[in-house]
């Protein structure tokens, strides 16, 4: 569309709307006025008709009181006027009053005299019956005759509005009680309704309440108006008004309803003066537009006309040396001025894009690298020619799409690519920069670094263009693989060393959530190895051992050399089970291995994170404790000789047997795994089945080796034996871990043990699983003072005290193991009923 077209279209849409919008305004002002002043004017007439009705009712009234305070009405109610009736009660008299009805009845509410005039004898009839039913209320008649004010309204008998009046009659000084009521009724009819239209200049009907359809029309319609105490009904049409309103007689609970109707001048006015305005203004408003238009033409689109041709010609010949010449002062000319400034600076903006290209050209030939030029609306990545080729790609017109370039990435690298490029264009990083790997068209994997930036966004932020250079730096990517391997791998081993699981470490602590684990282990007997076959030897031995641990790691265990003769294995987000089973599978090939002159084992030691080892420093600490008190257990580790010593001591007095000691402990385990134990508590329980009775080495022969019943005081003398073995272990930093149940291993379920007398769970764990163990060890096993129960005897004796000595629960735990696995551990503890020596 031409911009003729477009400012004709808009002034004439501008003044049509402003035409249509005034008019709107104007017509809605004047209905509004001429609702409000019709509405006036309704409320006006009805306020004036219920004036003129009051002023009648005033006047019938009025009539009654002359008649009710009259003493020959009084005296011929009490029946001492015969001529009454004849006197005043005739035709004449009615039609002078201006009444249709007079009727009289005593005090019991009897009708005494009755005459209707100017209706039907059955409208009459209607009347009499009316007041005969209200006087027969006798409240409502009592109420009457005491009340000196006569009772005076609208009242609505077989569909007739009548005036009406009554009052009680007594005489005219008023000092004698009342004997009867007096009622006159005036019929409103076309004369009187003719009346008020005359008055009111307005059409006037008098509908009764029973019209259930006129009832139904008011109710259904929307319009009302509060006029004083009377709310009005108005239905309008665009000839007329039809207005409604109640009139009530509340003290007679009747009613009618008054009909006003009348014209609209206002209204019919009004609009024809709108109507010819609107013609007016429409020829004016023609008039202005065409004038307008044609200034227009002349003074503004043929100049527009005379820029757009040339700046087509322009366009079209792709010269920048021509200019144009528009007179004037106007934006017009000034937008010639700069079309020609402009054409200028392009033409010189050119010759310098010209030598920009051909620099940068140069520059990417020189540097064997390549660039890109995005397209992001179409997905769509130019790619320099020169990189394509080195590539490999050819016949591709220097454009790849988007999975495309992502099938020539390596598998590895596309989720780090295209979080680098969605970051960019969310605008989360300022720049594209990622180092990624892609396939050559010989297969081959070439490391490329690519850096770049949005550099157009559309009308809704969302970025349009990314342009960037591409970079090969696979052989800086090679060099640094290399340096990384070296710097975190310990060579003779193969593992990861120190410094890499550290850092691994470190990046672990900042996820608390996480649930890792550290595994320390140790070469039993290296330092032998290396004294006795060399250093050589022990090398191929760490290599061999890096070999089952690589072997048996999965990709969630990181295996590494630690120091010396001890690896570390970091597991990240695993359980106990997991650990369990990977430790089981590395003994298992260490058990195997082969070519040295002697068993090759590890002692171990593991720890997770808890409430008092919150980081994995802390953690393998733990673990390194935990795997030196293993060594405590291994026969080839130089700990053990510690253990060995005070086994030997204790053995030396013939206290207990090293095969006791031995079964305990193989008994223990295997109910503890069973139980559930973990290899932290497996390796305590162990270590406590050796030396719970360590103790004793302190209790003097005599007292252990009487074959008598000891005395009071050799019994005290005996109970301290725990105490000792308390003491001995908590004074040595490998055994204190096991000192408190060693101090406990004598307490009884039921509180009556020593040396503290505790009660139920209060007892460590492992002291109870013992105290199971041992009993039934000694029970059926033949000693110095005593001969071998049976098996069978012993499992009853155990039930026994269940609940008493020994941890109910427990009981029960090892009672079924010991019938689930009887042929193993009859194997560990056979019956001996020939006694040990």
């Amino acid at each position: 569309m031409k911009v003729r077209h477009k400012i004709s279209l808009i002034a004439i849409s501008g003044l049509f709307l402003i035409a249509l919008f005034s008019g709107l305004l104007i017509r809605f002002l004047f209905m509004d006025y001429a609702d409000k002043t019709e509405n006036e004017i309704v409320g006006q007439n009805f306020d004036r008709a219920m004036s003129i009705m009051e002023r009648e009712e005033g006047s019938l009234e009025s009539t009654v009181k002359d008649w009710a305070y009259w003493d020959d009405t009084f005296y011929y109610l009490e029946g001492s006027n015969s001529k009454y009736i004849d006197v005043n009660l005739q035709d004449s008299t009615l039609a002078f009053l201006n009444v249709n009805y007079m009727g009289f009845y005593n005090i019991n509410g009897v009708e005494v005299f009755e005459k209707a005039y100017g209706m039907d004898a059955t409208l009459a009839s209607s009347v009499k019956e009316e007041f005969l039913a209200t006087f027969q209320k006798n409240d409502y008649f009592k109420k009457l005759l005491l009340s000196p004010t006569p009772l005076t309204g609208l009242l609505v008998i077989s569909g007739q509005p009548f005036f009406f009046s009554m009052s009680p009659v007594t005489t005219s000084n008023m000092d004698v009680p009342t004997n009867g009521v007096i009622v006159f009724c005036k019929l409103i009819d076309e004369n009187f309704t003719d009346y008020l239209s005359k008055i009111l200049k307005v059409n006037v009907k008098l509908h009764s309440t029973q019209d259930s359809e006129l009832l139904n029309a008011l109710k259904q319609n929307d319009l009302r108006l509060t006029y004083g105490d009377t709310v009005i009904y108005i239905k309008k049409t665009a000839d007329s008004i039809a207005t409604f309103a109640l009139v009530d007689n509340p003290n007679y609970n009747s009613s009618a309803i008054m009909e006003l109707n009348s014209t609209r001048p206002i209204y019919r006015e009004g609009l024809a003066i709108i109507h010819y305005s609107g013609i007016g203004f429409s020829v004016t408003f023609l008039t202005i537009s065409v004038i307008c238009l044609l200034v227009l033409e002349f003074s503004v689109f043929r100049r527009i006309e005379k820029l757009d041709r040339f700046m087509n010609t322009v366009r079209n010949q792709k010269t920048m040396e021509d200019r144009i010449s528009l007179p004037g002062k106007d934006e017009i000319s000034n937008l010639a001025i700069s079309a020609n400034n402009m054409l200028h600076e392009l033409d010189c903006y050119y010759k310098e894009i010209k030598t920009n290209d051909e620099r940068f050209r140069l520059i990417m030939e020189a540097t064997n690298d390549g660039y890109f030029d995005t397209d992001l609306l179409m997905n769509k990545f130019k790619v320099s020619t020169d990189l394509l080729l080195y590539l490999g790609y050819e016949n591709l017109n220097g454009y790849l799409d988007y999975d495309q370039v992502l099938n020539i990435i390596h598998p590895e690298d596309k989720p780090r690519f295209k979080e680098a490029l969605r970051d960019c264009l969310n605008s989360k990083a300022e720049r594209l920069s990622i180092e990624y790997r892609v396939r050559n068209n010989s297969g081959d994997w070439l490391w490329l670094q690519c850096r770049g930036k949005v550099v157009k966004y559309d009308d809704f932020n969302n970025p349009r263009r990314l342009i960037g250079t591409i970079t090969d730096i696979t052989q800086r990517k090679n060099f640094e693989e290399e340096n990384l391997y070296l710097s975190q791998t310990d060579m003779i081993s193969s593992l990861k060393n120190r410094t890499y699981i550290e850092s691994l470490m470190k990046k672990a602590d900042q996820s608390p959530s996480s649930n890792n684990w550290i595994i320390m282990g140790d070469i039993n007997g290296l330092k032998l190895i290396n004294n006795t076959f060399g250093h050589l030897e022990g090398d191929r031995l760490l290599h061999d051992i890096g070999v089952i641990l690589h072997k048996c790691c999965t990709s969630n265990a990181v295996p590494a050399r630690w120091s010396g003769n001890e690896f570390l294995i970091f597991v990240k987000d695993n359980d106990a089970q997991y650990v369990d089973d990977l430790l089981e599978r590395i003994n298992n090939e260490c058990a195997n291995l082969s070519g040295y002159q002697t068993t090759i084992s590890l002692s171990w030691g593991r720890a997770t994170k808890d409430r008092l080892h919150t980081d994995l420093n802390s953690v393998i600490k733990l673990a390194e404790e935990r795997m030196y008190r293993n060594k405590l257990l291994e026969s080839r580790s130089a700990k053990n000789s510690l253990l060995s010593l005070l086994g030997q001591s204790l053995h030396a007095k013939h206290i207990e047997t090293e095969e006791h000691t031995k079964r305990i402990a193989q008994m223990c385990g295997q109910i503890g795994k069973r139980m559930g134990l973990s290899q932290e508590e497996l390796d305590e329980v162990a270590l406590l089945s050796l030396l719970h009775d360590i103790g004793k080495i302190g209790i003097p022969e005599a007292i252990l080796m009487k074959p008598d019943k000891l005395t009071k005081d050799e019994w005290e003398i005996m109970r301290t034996h725990s105490e000792i073995g308390y003491r001995i272990a908590v004074s040595t930093p490998d055994l204190a871990h096991v000192a408190i149940e060693i101090l406990s291993h004598h307490e009884r379920y039921d509180g009556s043990g020593y040396p503290q007398g505790l009660i139920g769970k209060a007892i460590p764990k492992l002291s109870r699983l013992l105290a199971i163990v041992d009993s039934f060890d000694v029970m059926t096993h033949a000693r110095h003072y005593k001969q071998a129960m049976s098996r069978e005897s012993a499992i009853l004796e155990i039930k026994n005290c269940s609940g008493k000595q020994f941890d109910p629960e427990m009981v029960e735990q090892f009672l079924t193991i010991l019938h689930e696995d009887e042929e193993s551990l009859i194997q560990v503890n056979p019956t001996n009923t020939a006694g040990e020596l």
